[in-house]
C-alpha cells in the first residue's frame, strides 16, 4: 500500500524532486501515522521506502527495526543494514516529535494524521549534486531544505521553529557534512549493484489519436507516447513548427505502466475555423533511447469516413456466402470413383465404375 502511495506521490510531485536527465538519485520516503487510538487502521506507525531513481531498493521495518532489501537476492551486509537502520530510526524519532507538536499547534484532536518526509540526493554526470528534504503534514507542505551543488544551504519554514538556534546550526552542519556525503556514498553503491536495471533503455511507442465531435465540429488531437524507460521524456505539440500555447494543451502528466515503463499524452482541441486555416501540426518526441528526434505529422481535420449503405453491405455478405457455398458444392458433388483390381494375377485389366 505504501509503495503505491510513494509512487503516486513521486509522480505528482514538482519536477524539482526528479533528477535531471543524465543523473541518478537516491530517495527515502517516510510516513508517520498517528491519531485517535479508538480509530483502528491496518498500517504500521512508521514506514520508510528507499528508491534508486524509480526502482524500489527496499523498505525499513519499524517493528523489527531493520532494512529489508527488495531488489537483490543476496543478504544485506551488516554495514548497510546498520547505516540505513540508523538513518531511518533518526527520521522516525524526528517525525514523531514534530507530529505531536503540530497536532497541538494546529489544534487537531481526533482522527488519523499523516506526516510525510521526502529526503534524498543525486549525482549529476557522476559528480555530487543536490540534496533535498521536503515535509508535509496532512497533505500541507510546511518545511523545505535544499543543499545546492555550489554548497549553499537554503531552509524554508512554514511551521513554527521548535528548536533553538544552536540546534538549528547543528542540524545544518549534520546535513551538509554527514547526511549528504552518506547519501552520495550509498547512491554510488546502489548504482553499481543495479547498473543493468538503471541503465535500461526502452524506446517509446508513439501514436496520434483524433476524436471528432459532430455537435461542436471540434477535433481533439492527442499525441500518446507509451512504453518508454527511463521516465525522462520531452513530448511537444507543434503548430507550424512552434510549440502550441501551454494554456491550450491538456494532459502532460507522467504515468506508470504495469510493466515498469511510463506513458505520457498531450491533447489540443481545434475549432472548425482552425481546421480550415490549414495549419501544420506535429507531435515531436525526444528520449534517451532515440538517436534522433521523432516527428509525426498530424492532419488537423477529421479522418475521412467511408459510408457503405446497409443494403449494399448485406448484398456483399450474401454474395460471399453464395460464392463459398458454390465452391464447397463443386468440391464435394463430384461422383465417387471406385477402382476394382481383379484378384487374379493373370488379369491385368483395371475397371472403373461411376456410381
Amino acid at each position: 500500500m505504501f509503495y503505491l502511495i510513494f509512487v503516486v506521490y513521486m509522480l505528482s510531485a514538482p519536477h524539482a524532486v526528479f533528477s535531471e536527465s543524465g543523473s541518478h538519485s537516491l530517495w527515502v520516503f517516510a510516513t508517520f501515522l498517528t491519531g485517535d487510538s479508538s480509530v483502528p487502521f491496518p498500517f504500521p506507525e512508521f514506514t520508510a521506502v528507499i528508491m534508486l531513481d524509480d526502482i524500489v531498493i527496499g523498505h525499513y521495518n519499524a517493528d523489527e527495526r531493520n532494512f529489508v532489501s527488495a531488489t537483490t537476492q543476496e543478504t544485506v551486509n551488516v554495514t548497510e543494514q546498520v547505516t540505513i537502520s540508523t538513518v531511518c530510526k533518526g527520521i522516525h524519532a524526528g517525525m514523531k516529535t514534530k507530529a505531536y507538536y503540530l497536532i497541538d499547534y494546529l489544534n487537531y484532536t481526533r482522527g488519523l494524521h499523516v506526516q510525510q518526509r521526502l529526503v534524498g540526493c543525486d549525482l549529476l554526470r557522476d559528480e555530487p549534486g543536490r540534496m533535498m528534504t521536503l515535509e508535509a503534514f496532512n497533505g500541507e507542505s510546511g518545511f523545505e531544505r535544499r543543499y545546492t551543488v555550489q554548497g549553499e544551504q537554503q531552509t524554508h519554514w512554514k511551521w513554527p521553529v521548535i528548536k533553538s538556534r544552536a540546534q538549528l546550526e547543528y542540524d545544518a552542519w549534520l546535513y551538509a557534512h554527514f547526511y549528504r556525503p552518506l547519501c552520495i556514498s550509498q547512491l554510488r553503491k546502489y548504482l553499481t549493484k543495479e547498473k543493468k536495471r538503471v541503465m535500461a533503455r526502452v524506446k517509446p511507442r508513439v501514436r496520434v489519436i483524433k476524436r471528432y465531435c459532430r455537435e461542436t465540429d471540434v477535433v481533439q488531437m492527442t499525441c500518446l507516447a507509451t512504453g518508454f524507460y527511463p521516465r525522462h521524456i520531452n513530448l511537444t505539440l507543434l503548430q507550424d513548427g512552434q510549440p502550441v500555447n501551454e494554456e491550450r494543451v491538456t494532459g502532460g502528466e507522467l504515468l506508470p505502466n504495469p510493466d515498469g515503463t511510463y506513458q505520457m499524452r498531450k491533447s489540443v482541441e481545434l475549432s472548425a475555423e482552425e481546421q480550415r486555416e490549414k495549419h501544420t501540426y506535429t507531435c515531436t518526441v525526444t528520449h534517451l533511447s532515440l538517436d534522433n528526434k521523432l516527428d509525426i505529422s498530424i492532419e488537423p481535420g477529421p479522418d475521412p469516413v467511408i459510408v457503405i449503405p446497409s443494403v449494399l453491405l448485406l448484398l456483399c455478405v450474401f454474395g460471399l456466402i453464395i460464392a463459398a457455398f458454390t465452391i464447397w458444392r463443386r468440391k464435394y458433388s463430384q461422383p465417387e470413383q471406385i477402382i476394382y483390381i481383379p484378384a487374379s494375377a493373370d488379369n491385368q485389366t483395371t475397371e472403373q465404375q461411376q456410381l
